[in-house]
């Protein structure tokens, strides 16, 4: 693009108008037309019954997750996703609406060589147990969150991330109990760990 033109802005937003016309007339279908109208920049859909989805870009999930704390009270979870082939991890915000009895599923991806993405504990601080499971397994760095240290694994194995689809678990475990700990069946298919 060049530096003069300006960004085409009204695409997106009448792409978001037929979307958000395509939304079911159900409750559901409102709730996420009311979000997708404050955040212009997300997709949403409806799943089925009390379940809706939001896809956010990693760059405005804060302020996306602000807006719908509106609606949605409770962070039930946050979750990790190591899509190995695209080399990103997908972490999907689980929130509940009191309110209008409905589950939502937030979802952003972030690139795994540098897996970055601000905190929510401002917002609900359960968040903090959450992200400190993420970090540890998976790497997940959440900005803003002082206590990112060692929470489960044992010390050595703090760093290794071992949720994470690259992590060679048959050689860590050698390597912690020696190659006497070779307990497998030479095919390969059955291994005792």
């Amino acid at each position: 693009m060049d530096m003069n033109e300006k960004p085409k802005v009204e695409e997106k937003v009448e792409e978001q108008k037929n979307e958000v016309s395509k939304l079911p007339d159900t409750r559901e279908g409102k709730l996420v037309a009311e979000v997708l109208e404050k955040a212009p920049y997300a997709e949403g859909s409806v799943r089925r019954r009390k379940r809706v989805e939001f896809k956010v870009p990693a760059e405005r999930i804060k302020e996306f997750l602000e807006l719908a704390s509106e609606k949605f009270e409770m962070l039930m979870q946050i979750s990790t996703v190591d899509w190995l082939k695209e080399n990103e991890f997908e972490l999907v915000y689980q929130l509940w609406s009191v309110s209008e009895g409905v589950h939502a599923f937030v979802r952003t991806r972030i690139p795994r060589d540098d897996p970055r993405v601000p905190t929510v504990r401002d917002i609900w601080p359960v968040a903090e147990t959450y992200e400190r499971e993420s970090h540890e397994f998976f790497g997940i760095i959440y900005e803003g969150n002082p206590r990112l240290g060692p929470f489960i694994l044992e010390p050595r194995e703090y760093e290794k991330h071992p949720h994470r689809k690259d992590f060679n678990m048959l050689g860590y475990v050698k390597s912690i109990y020696g190659e006497d700990f070779d307990r497998y069946d030479e095919s390969k298919t059955n291994y005792v760990i």
